[in-house]
């Protein structure tokens, strides 16, 4: 009997998980051929990683830290074997998020690329930004609307770090921001 049970709760758990990893769902941008995501989406993605943790990282093609960080985050993502998403802040039919995703894939072909659905968040870029922080920051950390974020959940879905302009303001150099990711980041990804 207990090794029916046992049976019965694997094949349960097997197949609840196999549930899950299709339960996303992410619809498409009308214009940009990425998927629009809100933070329930998030979180769905990172619960769904076949990796331990999950990266974020927020973008707009006209933010110099962003495109200056870019490299940095891609290269963390892969020395650490996390999953890696990049987040686009513009309006979903704005040209920059066009340009954004140009850039995205001349930087790197397979760059997996998100955009912030309007729906949810409206067009106006500061306030779309604004409110996507204020729900992905845990409650006992500051949420700082800037760009050029890392957001780094595991894979139970739970947020772990959001980083801010505040998080390198001791660095010498705001433009290199690997002395942050070694101080603040890998102590987490490293547990």
């Amino acid at each position: 009997m207990k090794n029916i049970f046992l049976l019965f709760f694997i094949l349960t758990t097997i197949l609840s998980k196999a549930q899950t990893k299709d339960s996303c769902n992410l619809s498409q941008s009308n214009y940009n051929n990425i998927p629009a995501v809100a933070y329930t989406d998030v979180i769905c993605l990172a619960k769904n990683s076949d990796k331990k943790f999950t990266l974020f990282f927020t973008f707009a093609i006209w933010c110099e830290p962003c495109r200056l960080h870019l490299p940095g985050a891609i290269k963390f993502a892969k020395q650490h074997n996390l999953d890696f998403y990049v987040i686009l802040l513009e309006p979903e039919d704005h040209i920059k998020a066009k340009q954004a995703v140009n850039y995205l894939r001349y930087t790197k072909a397979d760059i997996k690329t998100l955009i912030l659905k309007d729906e949810v968040y409206g067009t106006k870029r500061r306030k779309k930004n604004k409110k996507f922080v204020n729900e992905i920051t845990p409650k006992n950390s500051e949420a700082i609307d800037d760009y050029s974020k890392y957001i780094l959940l595991n894979n139970n879905g739970e947020v772990l770090r959001v980083t801010n302009w505040k998080d390198g303001k001791d660095e010498e150099d705001w433009k290199d921001d690997s002395k942050m990711l070694e101080r603040i980041l890998v102590p987490l990804v490293q547990e």
